[in-house]
């Protein structure tokens, strides 16, 4: 891909690499997967008093990088609850099914950090659980069954021997615990969210900074021409939404550069494998007009690593990154990108 290409509008780019793929070795298609969600940045409820002045976000190999400015353009002080939501876990799909990719195993599997004006602040992590639309937090906190997850070892029959007997039961009556891939297998879908109460002086400028680390979603390919960029290439843990058009813009010239290095080597089972993430960028919406000045950098990790995405007017600003400068930005889609991840063996 040359460096005009990727100027212009429908470049490759993005990245992620998953160290679960290491233990995939041998396999020779895509069936072999972990799975991803969407992640977002800070979100807060529809408000006409403050206005996101600029976004800068980079999104790379080891972590999502998020600084905002935001203003009260207000003549009122105005305090607001702001949430930085977690992707929902349905945690009736078992272990295996979807294969999950967790970042971190913890409650906080995306290991966010939080500035405010380049102090640490930390947030409270609130989690809730819903079941056929109806909210049992506190039916599964009575039970102490809201632990079951997917990331601790044994699978969910092991971590069910800690709940009492009488009250696995009454979660097996009530339907929130049934037999699937395990025969304690949770039925409801886990929310997590960090917040906070922020303050905006009025007419004052509050600086918002963030960290985390990607959730991402990854597949071993055994013929690289048979990507056609328009679905999901590994698994998408969610609604199975595709996008009207390409997902991934995947390109003459991109697809002329894989079948390349394929052909290069022969030998090789996969001299990619593909890494997958989505950035939900439509959620800021909810501040005040446009963000006035919108910065995206994008890190594919290593250059021989070849990147597919759906943007317009992204710069060859290093051996790894791209970027994009847009003003009076009103985002109309969300991020959704591909990396094609050189082998070890194949450089």
């Amino acid at each position: 891909m040359s460096e005009r290409q990727a100027s212009e509008c429908r470049i490759s780019s993005v990245f992620v690499l998953v160290a679960g793929l290491l233990l995939f070795a041998g396999a020779a298609a895509a069936n072999d997967s972990t799975g991803f969600q969407g992640t977002t940045g800070i979100e807060l409820s529809t408000t006409d008093d403050i206005r996101m002045m600029s976004e800068d976000l980079r999104i790379g190999l080891d972590q999502i990088r998020v600084s905002y400015v935001f203003r009260n353009v207000s003549d009122h002080p105005v305090e607001t609850l702001v949430a930085f939501p977690l992707p929902e876990l349905d945690l009736s799909r078992g272990l295996t099914e979807p294969n999950w990719g967790f970042p971190t195993d913890n409650r906080d599997f995306l290991n966010f950090q939080l500035w405010i004006d380049e102090r640490p602040l930390a947030p409270s992590l609130e989690r809730r659980a819903f079941y056929q639309g109806r909210e049992v937090t506190r039916e599964l906190e009575a039970a102490g069954a809201l632990d079951l997850v997917p990331w601790k070892p044994g699978g969910y029959d092991e971590q069910a021997k800690a709940l009492a007997p009488s009250a696995l039961e009454r979660l097996r009556r009530a339907g929130l615990i049934q037999e699937g891939e395990d025969q304690n297998t949770p039925q409801w879908q886990l929310r997590t969210r960090y917040f906070w109460r922020q303050s905006f002086p009025a007419g004052a400028e509050v600086r918002v900074r963030h960290v985390y680390q990607p959730f991402v979603g990854s597949a071993l390919i055994g013929n690289v021409t048979e990507v056609d960029g328009r679905a999901v290439v590994g698994r998408f843990i969610g609604e199975a939404e595709t996008p009207a058009g390409d997902r991934y813009c995947l390109d003459s010239a991109t697809r002329r550069a894989l079948a390349a290095v394929q052909s290069r080597h022969p030998d090789e089972a996969m001299p990619f494998y593909a890494a997958e993430i989505e950035y939900i960028l439509t959620t800021a919406r909810n501040w005040r007009g446009p963000i006035g000045s919108f910065h995206l950098t994008l890190d594919k990790g290593a250059p021989e690593n070849i990147l597919s995405l759906c943007w317009t007017g992204l710069k060859k600003t290093g051996p790894t990154t791209f970027e994009s400068t847009i003003a009076n930005f009103v985002p109309d889609r969300d991020i959704r990108m591909l990396v094609f991840v050189r082998s070890k063996n194949s450089q």
